[in-house]
């Protein structure tokens, strides 16, 4: 199936991120490659601080091999630091992996 990033901007406790990942969760159900870029508030998904129920649906998706990337900066400016599973990207690094070579790249805002 297609590689797709997925750009996420909500957090994950608002109903436009529980939107996101519930299209994250179809997408993977489909066998598509997920790379899941956070950056705003969507950045608490991938934190240390995410709610009991946002580490159960990301940990479902990486389960079933998507990968999340979360941006440094924002992080930084909530309080927040990289979960074990997420990798915390700079500026380049996360523009990078929007550019990277994928088949689709979908917002989720």
């Amino acid at each position: 199936m297609a590689s797709i990033l997925l750009a996420l901007s909500s957090s994950p406790e608002t109903p436009a991120g529980q939107r996101a990942l519930a299209l994250a969760g179809s997408l993977a159900d489909q066998g598509h490659a997920l790379t899941l870029c956070c950056l705003q508030d969507a950045v608490l998904l991938g934190s240390t601080r995410a709610s009991n129920e946002a580490r159960a649906a990301l940990d479902r998706l990486l389960d079933r091999g998507a990968r999340c990337l979360v941006l440094g900066e924002d992080l930084a400016l909530r309080g927040l630091r990289a979960g074990p599973r997420a990798s915390a990207l700079d500026y380049p690094g996360f523009v990078a992996a929007l550019a990277g070579d994928h088949a689709r790249v979908i917002g989720a805002l």
